[in-house]
């Protein structure tokens, strides 16, 4: 899309007859694929990928800086996301993996002070997989309070796996039905 020297004049954005200034759509930064059980942090503009399929990425960024980090973790292991409780087992993985995320993003970009965090999960429509999902969520509550990280929000959809995009610089998660996406709408 390109604004002509009409619409810059509008703009209040005079002498630019010859110019036209171009916005770029987001097709045009990298994208990252993680994987569940993964991480993975950036320093510079890119856009963090994850299928979420009984899965739920933690969305995290600073509000100043470029830095940010995608932590794709299981409601549960594979064939118990049906069982409500939390084992330890499972709760010292994600533990571990958090502590890793957090402990990289703060090595690679020291100067970030507002750190902030966005959650979305896919779950099975269940009540068991619900429970659990809400088990996890207070635990992740709990951990990004201790680790001075602000909340911002917890999406949870239950009907379609889902594709969620994530661009930590600008602090922009979008989340779709991962079908919709292969049909191109």
């Amino acid at each position: 899309m390109a604004l002509r020297a009409p619409a810059l004049r509008r703009c209040g954005l005079r002498g630019l007859n010859r110019f036209s200034i171009h916005i770029v759509s987001e097709a045009a930064v990298p994208e990252i694929r993680v994987d569940p059980d993964h991480f993975h942090v950036v320093t510079s503009d890119v856009v963090l990928f994850a299928e979420l399929e009984s899965t739920f990425a933690l969305c995290l960024y600073d509000a100043v800086l470029e830095s940010g980090a995608l932590v794709h973790l299981r409601v549960a292991p594979p064939g118990r996301v049906q069982d409500p409780e939390l084992t330890d087992t499972s709760l010292s993985t994600d533990l571990l993996l958090l502590d890793r995320c957090f402990a990289e993003l703060r090595e690679s970009e020291p100067r970030a002070q507002h750190w902030q965090a966005k959650v979305v999960g896919q779950v099975q429509d269940s009540p068991g997989a619900r429970e659990r999902f809400d088990g996890v969520r207070g635990f992740l509550t709990a951990f990004l309070a201790d680790a001075r990280v602000k909340f911002i929000s917890c999406d949870t959809h239950v009907d379609h796996v889902q594709a969620l995009r994530f661009r930590p610089a600008m602090g922009h998660v979008r989340s779709e039905p991962l079908a919709a996406q292969r049909m191109g709408g």
